[in-house]
């Protein structure tokens, strides 16, 4: 497992936070990279759980975990890679702030994810009903690396 982190430019937090926080110091991106092993979807929940925290965005850690579990879930079960990679990443602009969550994953021979609604006995097939209900937007990205889920979230000013 490694992270790497670095700047978006297209994030600018407000004056008041980027003073108080140190805002050259704090990356805006962060890439984590895992086994797609199920046992590393509580470390990608965890992980996200710490950088929202470290953005002073815990306001976003309940559903930004959540939509990270469930899209790690998938990209682990599905994916059929050995490798999956999850990247955070503050974006849109000062009046209108977004946190953009990814997951990445190398197969790109499988079709591509889409919300299913699983008969009410159903164990599994809910993941991205609850992304979707949860995310401002989502949407999937094929490329001949591999695939990408990604979601977006509001950053709701307090």
């Amino acid at each position: 497992m490694y992270t790497t982190t670095g700047t978006n430019p297209a994030f600018h937090p407000p004056a008041s936070t980027a003073s108080a926080r140190g805002a050259q110091s704090v990356p805006t991106v962060i890439d984590l990279v895992l086994p797609a092993d199920p046992a590393h979807i509580a470390t990608a929940r965890r992980h996200v759980a710490a950088y929202l925290s470290r953005w002073n965005l815990g306001c976003l850690v309940d559903d930004a975990a959540l939509i990270t579990s469930e899209m790690v879930t998938n990209a682990v079960l599905h994916g059929q890679a050995e490798t999956i990679t999850v990247s955070l990443g503050q974006c849109g602009t000062p009046a209108s702030p977004k946190l953009l969550i990814t997951v990445t994953d190398a197969c790109s021979g499988e079709s591509m994810p889409q919300v299913t609604f699983p008969d009410c006995l159903e164990e599994h097939g809910r993941g991205l009903y609850i992304l979707q209900c949860l995310a401002l937007c989502w949407g999937t990205v094929r490329s001949r690396s591999g695939k990408l889920v990604w979601a977006m979230l509001a950053v709701n000013a307090t």
